[in-house]
């Protein structure tokens, strides 16, 4: 029996500690033993689920449950994962885990990084599915409460209604598997100033001032060029999130994390959208002459008060 750990402040690759001891006949009994099947997933006052349950049961094992499947591609071994986790005390509630309020976090489909019972779950899943996982204390913490987690499983690319593309723009395309895009650069010299496409219309909540977004993205250089630190030709990828060692990007519109194309093309779009950006030098990086992103906006969170 092993435990699944969640750290909430490192929040870091979800862990399997030791298994618990076989309880006796001989030592005295105890509060009676729980059971992931009594568990119920409700609402709250938030974007987070709420968990209803008895206080002060043992639960001895490591359990999970699909509470739905998703409808999206199947789960395979080693891909990237977008996980929301909700997770809370069993013994008296107390929230371990919320990443609905706020961004999901980024984890690869392994055993060694999510932890057997909850691998050997979702590699049988589609996208947007639902687990539940239940994972007592390990046996040299007493301190540890037994806990209880919501896991949804998200889409890493933009999920929505394809738009007609600009003919004036870079024409994208999509890998069919992984849904990972690429540009072809046209000739010719790119235009003056930012251009931005919506090729996939998200229905989730809208980019504004102050919101912070999860994003997968590639950029392209336009033209061939050089700058202090190296050259290239057009149609080079300047950077990219997609690769399965990186993870999706984390940012803030208007705070200036990110270049002033990114700040203004992406505000006022939704989360599932995917976005085509052209991004002037003087938008962008001077060295680096225009710039095509592709960016798919994964989920978006505006804190209470944002504009």
């Amino acid at each position: 029996m092993r435990r699944l750990v969640v750290l909430a402040l490192a929040l870091a690759p979800l862990a399997l500690a030791a298994c618990s001891p076989a309880s006796t006949t001989d030592e005295p009994s105890g509060p009676p033993p729980g059971d992931i099947s009594t568990i119920v997933i409700g609402g709250s006052d938030t974007l987070a689920p709420s968990l209803e349950f008895t206080p002060g049961l043992v639960y001895e094992e490591e359990q999970s449950t699909v509470v739905w499947n998703g409808d999206g591609a199947f789960l395979s071994d080693g891909q990237p994962l977008l996980l929301d986790i909700y997770g809370a005390s069993l013994d008296d509630g107390t929230t371990l885990i919320n990443t609905y309020d706020g961004l999901p976090r980024s984890f690869v489909l392994a055993p060694e990084v999510v932890g057997e019972e909850l691998y050997n779950t979702l590699v049988d899943v589609r996208v947007g599915a639902r687990v539940l996982v239940v994972a007592p204390p390990s046996f040299d913490s007493d301190a540890e409460p037994p806990i209880a987690m919501v896991v949804d499983v998200l889409p890493n690319h933009a999920m929505g209604n394809a738009v007609e593309p600009n003919p004036d723009l870079p024409p994208v395309t999509l890998d069919p598997i992984t849904n990972e895009p690429f540009v072809t650069i046209p000739e010719g010299d790119p235009p003056a100033d930012l251009q931005v496409a919506t090729l996939i219309q998200g229905s989730g909540p809208q980019v504004r001032q102050g919101s912070y977004l999860i994003v997968n993205y590639t950029g392209w250089y336009w033209s061939d060029g050089s700058d202090g630190e190296g050259s290239w030709s057009s149609g080079d990828v300047l950077d990219s999130s997609w690769p399965v060692e990186r993870a999706p990007f984390e940012l803030q519109i208007g705070s200036g994390q990110v270049i002033r194309g990114w700040d203004e093309g992406l505000l006022d779009q939704t989360a599932g959208s995917q976005v085509e950006l052209v991004v002037p030098a003087t938008y962008g990086y001077i060295d680096k002459g225009t710039l095509v992103f592709v960016v798919d906006i994964l989920d978006v969170w505006t804190p209470e008060g944002s504009a």
